[in-house]
């Protein structure tokens, strides 16, 4: 996985803190390295302007005094020069080798730096040699002033992590805080469509508008379940009693003495009852019990039950003449319910007898998948690409309920494949 800073909210507090606190601290050192090298800058260019001021003094006296060339004293820390043999040790070895300088200078021998300035003047047209020596070190800042520069710097950061730590504070409890709060809300109460989401007041104002219309969409949704499981408990009463007077009828004429025709019509209306039942318990089922799909224990899906599909769903194959071979390897394990399946595999089973005009619809079972491939015209030429009775939209949807894989794709000989795959729902 790639690395991601901010990967969720619930640890962006602690990461968000982390680094304005490494922002912070940077800042702070910056500031400090940014103070020194502005101190130490300033005081060498006083140091500069102050031997400056020291040279014209010293030229002054060198030309006006009556002073013999070597060394005056300018100040108690400052030394001029007009003869190279004058300057001590180990300044002179320095000074001979340049015409002018200007700068801090250091030695190993002498405890402390000191301030150099190496030119020189004219006297009736000669040209004299000139050299200061300071003792800067005892005017710039010593430990205790770099110190107090310390903690200036210290306070600055101080400063700098109260105003981040403010800032993110009401950070996190208008923007990350909520995100937190809506996350643990969905996973202690997302199904329970009864329980509202609720907000904090310091949140910002997106996130009540979030939250109202969170709880509006949750409402709509608990009104539609109700009027589900109403429509379920009612239907299931309304859709079975007509279908039990009719079942009832129809044994009732079968009992009598009736021809063959009358003997055919019966039989269709008994196959015709049957699948209707079959499809009421199947949608009812749905919307009773397969709203959660852990609700329905697994079971396996055997040859036995996939025959009896086949054989309540051939009549219009008989018809035709068409042949279905059947080719079991394997029982998949499987949570639908027995009419989920009959209406599954019985609609697809009738879309390839509708679509087969000729030949056989072969129907393979294995652990994995159910295939049932047709010898039709394809897909190209279907005039309904939604299919027979509920339809494949509604197959897909059933598919989709159970984690299924459901796909229609062309035959390379003609004709077309319907494919259930069981592989997601085995992985689980």
């Amino acid at each position: 996985m790639p690395f991601r800073p901010f990967y969720n909210t619930s640890s962006l507090s602690g990461r968000l803190a982390a680094f304005f606190t490494f922002v912070a601290l940077a800042i702070g050192l910056m500031t400090f390295v940014i103070f020194i090298f502005a101190l130490q800058w300033s005081e060498d260019r006083a140091g500069e302007r102050m031997l400056l001021v020291d040279r014209d003094e010293a030229i002054y006296k060198f030309t006006h005094g009556d002073i013999k060339p070597g060394v005056i004293k300018i100040d108690i820390l400052t030394k001029a020069y007009n003869n190279i043999a004058s300057v001590p040790e180990p300044f002179r070895d320095f000074v001979k080798k340049k015409d002018y300088y200007l700068g801090e200078v250091g030695f190993d021998s002498l405890p402390t730096d000191h301030m150099v300035y190496v030119g020189h003047y004219y006297v009736e047209g000669k040209k004299i040699p000139l050299v200061l020596i300071t003792e800067i070190d005892r005017i710039e800042f010593g430990f205790k002033e770099l110190a107090y520069a310390g903690s200036i710097v210290l306070v600055i950061v101080l400063g700098l992590m109260l105003i981040f730590g403010i800032v993110l504070n009401r950070l996190s409890r208008r923007l990350i805080s909520p995100l937190n709060d809506i996350h643990f809300q969905l996973e202690q109460h997302g199904s329970n469509l009864e329980l509202p989401f609720t907000m904090s007041e310091e949140a910002a104002q997106e996130f009540h508008t979030l939250i109202d219309k969170m709880n509006g969409y949750r409402e709509q949704v608990h009104s539609m379940l109700v009027r589900e499981k109403a429509f379920a408990r009612y239907a299931s009463h309304e859709l079975r009693t007509p279908l039990t007077v009719v079942k009832g009828a129809s044994k009732l004429l079968s009992r009598g003495e009736i021809d063959e025709f009358q003997s055919r019509q019966v039989d269709r209306l008994n196959d015709a009852s049957t699948q209707m039942e079959t499809m009421v318990d199947a949608l009812l089922s749905l919307v009773r019990y397969e709203k959660s799909e852990d609700l329905s224990p697994e079971r396996e899906f055997r040859q036995q039950e996939l025959e009896k599909i086949i054989q309540q769903n051939s009549a219009q194959a008989v018809e035709k003449g068409l042949s279905i071979q059947l080719s079991v390897d394997a029982s998949p394990i499987i949570r639908a319910t027995a009419p989920v399946m009959n209406m599954l595999i019985g609609n697809l089973l009738r879309n390839a007898i509708a679509a087969t005009e000729q030949g056989q619809i072969s129907v393979k079972q294995n652990s994995q998948l159910i295939a049932i491939t047709d010898q039709g015209h394809g897909l190209s030429s279907t005039p309904n690409k939604d299919g027979h009775g509920l339809g494949l939209l509604i197959v897909d949807d059933l598919c989709r309920r159970y984690q299924w894989d459901f796909s229609l794709t062309e035959h390379p000989k003609g004709g077309c494949i319907a494919t259930i795959r069981f592989e997601s729902e085995s992985n689980d």
